[in-house]
């Protein structure tokens, strides 16, 4: 298992354009992928839930120019799948909750 700081030499540098000030300014996530799935810190700092639907959105459409440009894929086809998959990820949350609560 890596340490903390070979971990955070693997960390996303903070972006640029951070043009507000500092105490409007906070880190939402830090998601990691260990090979089996996401493990996560989440901050539900904002004031307005529904506002993460808007970052989520962001990342979605964000990473399918990233996959565009560093994989090749068509950037329709790339966003078309991480939807695909959002819609079959919260169907099978749905149907794991369904059979729990039974």
């Amino acid at each position: 298992m890596m340490d903390a700081a070979a971990l955070e030499q693997r960390s996303l540098p903070i972006p640029e354009g951070l043009n507000a000030p500092e105490d409007q300014i906070i880190e939402l996530a830090r998601v990691w992928w260990n090979g089996a799935g996401p493990i996560m810190n989440i901050r539900p700092a904002l004031a307005e839930p529904g506002n993460i639907g808007v970052v989520l959105a962001e990342l979605a459409w964000h990473y399918s120019h990233a996959y565009a440009e560093h994989h090749g894929f068509d950037q329709a086809v790339a966003f078309k799948a991480i939807c695909d998959s959002w819609d079959a990820a919260h169907a099978k949350a749905q149907a794991a909750n369904t059979e729990s609560a039974q």
